[in-house]
């Protein structure tokens, strides 16, 4: 049984060390990262029931004091879910203003992994200095598990006076996604709730 085990290792090894790295983006983010934080965002955002005071008022958003790469889409979203509660979203001359402000929003990653990890191979002998090369990984098994959270807070003030009208509790968002490697294969989705099925 354990000499059919080395075999099959055997065999499979040499694969694993043809298969190379993977590029995930030709931007400076990942799809996934921005994804990650963006459903993170509305996820706050939708946590967020709407001061009555607002509804049939011309408002105004004040997202000055919110410092994200994300902001233009946070924005947006957080328009939208006061219109939807029947806020009149304006630019000027509002009766109200939300001012918004960013708790955190960005990504946590971790990874759990059993095996050999990838390890620089000097290519000495051949004439000139050349950079080392990184071995693939070597996994038995590992988890990557990459997070996406957002904070905010939102308080409302009449723009006339810039009186207190009322405030938010921390407004709370999360998303999640994980891929797999068992036995030197994958990897594999098993949690995706950013992804359409």
């Amino acid at each position: 049984m354990i000499s059919r085990f080395i075999i099959v290792l055997s065999a499979i090894l040499p694969l694993v060390g043809c298969i190379g790295g993977i590029r995930d983006t030709t931007t400076a983010r990942t799809a996934t990262e921005i994804l990650l934080v963006s459903t993170a965002a509305e996820r706050a955002i939708h946590n967020y029931k709407v001061d009555p005071n607002l509804k049939g008022k011309k408002v105004t958003i004040d997202d000055s004091r919110y410092d994200s790469v994300d902001k233009p889409y946070v924005t947006s979203a957080l328009r939208e879910h006061l219109s939807e509660s029947g806020a009149i979203i304006v630019a000027d001359g509002s009766d109200f203003t939300v001012e918004v402000r960013n708790g955190t929003l960005g990504i946590y990653d971790r990874d759990f992994t059993i095996g050999i990890p990838g390890l620089p191979v000097a290519l000495g002998g051949i004439g000139a200095e050349l950079p080392p090369v990184i071995t693939p990984p070597l996994s038995l098994f590992r988890r990557d598990t990459s997070q996406g959270w957002c904070k905010m807070q939102l308080w409302i003030y009449k723009t006339e006076d810039n009186t207190f009208v009322s405030k938010s509790s921390d407004l709370w968002g999360s998303s999640y996604y994980n891929q797999w490697i068992l036995l030197f294969i994958g990897p594999f989705d098993s949690s995706n709730d950013i992804y359409p099925d």
